[in-house]
């Protein structure tokens, strides 16, 4: 077979760009009914992820599915972690000659990760691979350069992805379920739904009148035990009600979290959020207090540790609501006053250093995209970068990988 042979002429159906490729469809292409190219597609469908509960499996027990769940979790959870060593031991240290940060060597992990870990679908593994290198390359600055950081460490149980051909949505009467293959058997599992879920299963009818076209399906468990699906999908995006016109900044402040001015810099929205510094002062104040107690008495596990790892994990799921509940209120004010794009501007932090600005930021991005509203980040400068330290640093490397 001749080179021409094996390459093949990609169409977009949409601006009628044309790709030579091998006979593998283009990265970032689409195809649902027609091909689409990443930008045409990205103009008709959302990216979008809804999480539902699992009320109870349909045929089978518990006890079958915790078991099966169970060595899917164990394996892909080793898997990461036998990953993120293999990507640092690949990696270049950093040398007393080098003067900045090198890039990172092309490595490929599936083939070994296949033979170590069988009983994984082929899937899932390339699933974990890119999942295991995304998180790698953000961690990368201050693992490799500063040594400010440790490796990424993948706790038990890890998330199982599920590739989209091994999952499908239905109904069980008036609920909605999925049926998802676990191992080596398929299982069938209903979902929770009610007025909780309105957004949920609207994306999920979605799912099933084929409007949006399905994606990969995560199996994962809460720290309290509770089983999750994460169902992941490209859903049309809504017609545009008016046309839009103008641009908001939005720009941290000292005083506030975050305020909005027009283009005559004058203030016409400002979100002060106190209970969030409020937050912060108190958990900054108990594990000072919770520092004190640790004496070498009390090792090597306090008595207080669970209750420390339990107010912990409220803490950062406090500060993630924030950062969405916050996201929603710019994104619908942009929204109602018709504005075309935002610029975004958080290089001063002063109001609360330990903010989750990098979550802020991306959440922004999301919610903006669904309004079809630009978004733009200032960046910061040199000297910025260095006063800020390594965040900015890893959030930009983040951007661009």
């Amino acid at each position: 077979m001749t080179a021409v042979e094996m390459t093949k002429n990609y169409v977009c159906a949409g601006c009628s760009a044309e790709k030579v490729m091998s006979k593998r469809l283009p990265r970032g292409w689409k195809r649902k009914e027609q091909l689409f190219c990443p930008a045409c597609w990205g103009e008709r469908y959302l990216l979008r992820a809804v999480t539902f509960g699992v009320a109870a499996p349909l045929d089978a027990t518990w006890k079958e599915l915790d078991q099966a769940l169970h060595g899917m979790f164990a394996m892909t959870t080793s898997c990461a972690n036998w990953m993120t060593t293999k990507l640092a031991l690949s990696d270049n240290p950093r040398l007393p000659s080098d003067t900045k940060l090198g890039k990172m060597p092309p490595t490929y992990l599936y083939p070994e990760a296949r033979q170590l870990f069988p009983s994984l679908p082929s899937q899932s593994v390339a699933a974990i691979e890119q999942a295991v290198t995304r998180r790698y390359r953000a961690r990368r600055y201050d693992a490799v350069w500063t040594h400010r950081a440790v490796l990424p460490t993948f706790r038990y149980p890890q998330p199982f992805p599920v590739h989209n051909q091994s999952w499908s949505p239905e109904f069980e009467g008036e609920s909605p379920a999925i049926s998802v293959r676990i191992g080596d058997r398929r299982y069938r599992l209903r979902l929770k739904g009610g007025a909780r879920y309105r957004r949920q299963l609207y994306a999920f009818r979605q799912m099933m009148a084929e409007e949006a076209q399905t994606g990969q399906l995560d199996l994962y468990r809460t720290h309290d035990g509770q089983l999750l699906a994460k169902l992941v999908a490209w859903l049309p995006r809504p017609p545009a009600e008016s046309a839009a016109h103008g641009v908001l900044t939005v720009r941290t402040d000292p005083a506030s979290l975050l305020l909005a001015v027009n283009l005559k810099d004058e203030k016409i929205w400002v979100y002060h959020a106190d209970q969030v510094r409020r937050w912060v002062a108190e958990h900054r104040a108990q594990l000072q207090r919770w520092a004190d107690d640790t004496k070498a008495e009390a090792r090597p596990v306090p008595a207080f540790s669970a209750r420390r790892e339990a107010a912990s994990r409220k803490f950062h799921d406090r500060m993630r609501t924030a950062c969405y509940q916050v996201a929603a209120y710019v994104g619908g004010y942009a929204k109602r006053r018709h504005f075309a794009a935002v610029n975004y501007d958080d290089r001063e932090r002063r109001w609360c250093a330990e903010f989750p600005w990098e979550i802020l930021r991306s959440r922004l991005a999301t919610v903006l995209d669904g309004h079809e509203i630009e978004f733009t980040i200032v960046k910061a400068s040199a000297g910025e970068k260095g006063k800020n330290g390594a965040a900015l640093a890893e959030m930009e490397e983040h951007e661009e990988s």
